[in-house]
């Protein structure tokens, strides 16, 4: 056993992951905890907060729990970073007290957001690669500016989660680019902060932390994060990333073409570049990569993991205490029905991305009737769930390469619903070729532990760490007669998703 090892923290939607690995990316142990928001009064419920104190506390319990689990002295803990979700953000003031933390969810600003989509909407998107603005900081700043004034004026220092992660452990105020990106903040093309946004949308001045790179070290760990955590006083903290980031570090997606896809609470589907790509239409996001000179093109199939946690809260309950035994029963019950699921169809949430129609609309279990006919069981709709998640990624994958003008080289998958058997057989032959399964579910806390890795000094950069710590990935070929059914049962589901788009024109 190798005498050192790092320590991930990854502070995702639905709660915080902590992850120990030792120098060549294999995970010791890991822990987690679910958290979840609240929406402040007379705000209404689109608006979403969280405690900080509260989250900090869990972030240490999970900690101190990752070590434990691992069965080590914390002195053996080389270095620490960590990765979170995107678009959440932690407001500080000069003092360093947290004044907001919201999650991704927080979409109090929708009002602010669509008024400046509508006055600068194409300068935003030339600059930053995303949209709608209701989503990000700056829509953000307006609605504090204009609902919470003495707030507002209070922001010294604008961070993602996982920047006030580790400034919750060092102290130090830093950000990385491809965070600040996903913040809504900066020039994809220069890959700084944004100037000509700040003045373009009146932005203030001296609110944004330095830009380092992933991997660099930023600080220590402090007495008083060390008394909290147990982690030894003094330990390197190093710069993380966002969550997708540090999937495809983990999946060693890099040169121009490959496809790295995470299948956790949603599916983002990415592909490295060369080149800043904008699409000319605005329906996916370009955003820059975590090496120099790459970038990224991102068609998200959206909600994939957390529909496919409802459904199973929908057909077997909460089942809070073994959630893992609901989708151990769903893999087998999907897996005994063929493909096509008999004519059943899922629309769920998973589809294509087209962020110019963020509005509600209609979905659900179609399937043929009547029941006594053709005995529709709940197989059924757990398999037209998944092959779902399939298609939808299939036609974002397809759409990349329309709008990217690349041919796309690799495949590379990794996230929670890679422990789908089932998935994993459905997937190779609804795209008709071979994909590559990460040997490692937790790709992303994973990536955040590369990182402690570089930052540490136990590798010369970030790129050899990828390299040493990269998980073995297993080739997985499309089976021949499934994929010939699978191109008819696709085409099915795109008739069957323009039929609804129709239907719900009505609800806009």
């Amino acid at each position: 056993m190798p005498s050192e090892y790092v320590l991930a923290i990854d502070a995702g939607t639905s709660g915080v992951r902590c992850l120990v690995a030792d120098l060549e990316g294999r995970p010791v142990s890991l822990c987690r905890q679910e958290w979840s928001y609240h929406s402040p009064e007379m705000l209404g419920p689109l608006a979403k907060e969280f405690d900080p104190d509260t989250f900090w506390e869990t972030i240490c319990q999970t900690i101190r729990g990752a070590v434990r689990k691992a069965g080590i002295s914390a002195r053996a803990i080389a270095g620490v970073s960590a990765t979170s979700q995107r678009e959440g953000a932690v407001f500080l003031d000069k003092a360093g007290k947290e004044i907001y933390a919201g999650p991704n969810i927080d979409l109090r600003a929708l009002t602010e957001g669509i008024s400046l989509d509508s006055e600068y909407g194409a300068e935003i998107y030339a600059i930053t690669g995303h949209l709608p603005s209701f989503m990000f900081v700056p829509a953000k700043l307006k609605w504090f500016a204009a609902h919470q004034p003495q707030t507002y004026q209070n922001i010294a220092t604008v961070l993602t989660l996982s920047d006030w992660v580790a400034y919750r452990l060092c102290g130090e105020r830093t950000s990385e680019v491809c965070s600040a990106s996903e913040l809504g903040l900066v020039d994809n093309h220069e890959r700084q902060w944004s100037e000509k946004l700040r003045r373009l949308l009146g932005l203030p001045e001296g609110i944004y932390p330095a830009l380092v790179p992933a991997g660099s070290r930023v600080g220590k760990i402090t007495p008083h994060a060390a008394a909290q955590t147990g982690l030894s006083q003094g330990t390197p903290v190093v710069q993380g990333a966002p969550d997708t980031h540090c999937g495809l570090l983990s999946l060693g997606i890099k040169e121009q073409g490959q496809v790295g896809i995470i299948l956790g609470w949603s599916a983002p589907v990415q592909m490295a570049t060369e080149q800043v790509i904008l699409d000319p239409e605005g329906r996916i996001w370009t955003g820059c990569h975590l090496f120099p000179q790459r970038w990224l093109l991102e068609s998200n199939a959206g909600e994939a993991g957390n529909a496919y946690r409802w459904l199973k809260e929908i057909i077997f309950g909460q089942e809070e205490s073994a959630p893992e035994r609901g989708y151990e029963l769903m893999d087998r019950l999907a897996s005994a029905v063929p493909p096509g699921a008999e004519e059943a169809l899922a629309f769920i949430g998973p589809a294509a991305m087209d962020m110019r129609q963020l509005t509600m609309r209609f979905g659900g279990l179609l399937f043929p009737i009547p029941i006594s006919v053709t005995n529709i069981q709940r197989g059924h709709l757990i398999r037209a769930a998944l092959e779902n998640i399939c298609y939808a990624i299939k036609a974002n994958l397809l759409q990349l390469e329309a709008i990217s003008g690349l041919k796309i080289k690799d495949i590379a998958l990794g996230g929670g619903l890679i422990q789908s058997q089932c998935l994993l057989q459905i997937l190779p032959a609804v795209l008709n070729t071979p994909v590559l399964l990460s040997s490692v579910a937790e790709i992303s806390a994973l990536g955040a532990a590369i990182c402690a890795a570089a930052g540490s000094g136990l590798y010369s950069s970030l790129e050899e760490a990828m390299t040493a710590m990269k998980p073995e990935m297993k080739v997985i070929e499309p089976e021949r007669l499934a994929a010939l059914e699978y191109a008819e049962y696709y085409q099915r589901w795109l008739a069957a998703s323009r039929m609804l788009a129709k239907l719900s024109e009505g609800t806009q």
